[in-house]
């Protein structure tokens, strides 16, 4: 009698799109072998728990499939051996749990092109919104400085512009000895 069996497992998550459906593929005729593909759900790049072979991101995917008993057993084996698989569990299936996909390889490719210039955009903008900020606060103190009607000499160097600094004269002080 058949039972339904989940398998997920993990590739390295820092290959290119052609090698990962290369060794998805060669995961999934392994599968085949013994057992029937009811479903293949990839669930994309994600970031390891810890490091494994000192890679820090995985690449997950989950088959549902419907085999004999005896058959986890000889697909865990093959598994094993496999160096291209980094983790893998097969478990009996129970419910109709299943986590939402989140990007296959191909939208992956796609996407990383639409976001490059978006994050570039929201750099600039984040400039344009901090200038503004200097530009209204410079506003301020120019304001501040009209109504008080402050002299030139009476400022502070630190309420001169570097303008003011500049032109006004600077007399040595004298000492009498």
């Amino acid at each position: 009698m058949a039972k339904k069996y989940e398998l997920l497992y993990v590739l390295n998550g820092t290959l290119p799109a052609d090698e990962l459906r290369a060794q998805m593929n060669r995961v999934k005729a392994v599968v085949e072998a013994s057992a029937e593909i009811l479903e293949v759900t990839e669930w994309g790049r994600r970031r390891l728990a810890y490091e494994i072979q000192d890679l820090r991101e995985g690449y997950y995917v989950i088959v549902h499939f419907n085999a004999e008993p005896d058959a986890p057993r000889e697909i865990e084996r093959l598994l094993r051996i496999a160096d291209y698989v980094l983790r893998y569990l097969i478990v009996v299936a129970e419910g109709t749990f299943m986590p939402a996909a989140r990007r296959s390889v191909e939208e992956e490719g796609e996407e990383a092109a639409l976001t490059q210039v978006p994050a570039e955009l929201e750099t600039l903008q984040e400039v344009k919104e901090e200038t503004v900020e200097e530009v209204e606060a410079e506003a301020v103190v120019t304001e501040k400085a009209a109504e008080e009607e402050v002299e030139p000499e009476a400022q502070t160097v630190e309420e001169a512009t570097p303008e003011e600094v500049e032109q006004t004269p600077v007399e040595p002080e004298r000492t009498e000895e």
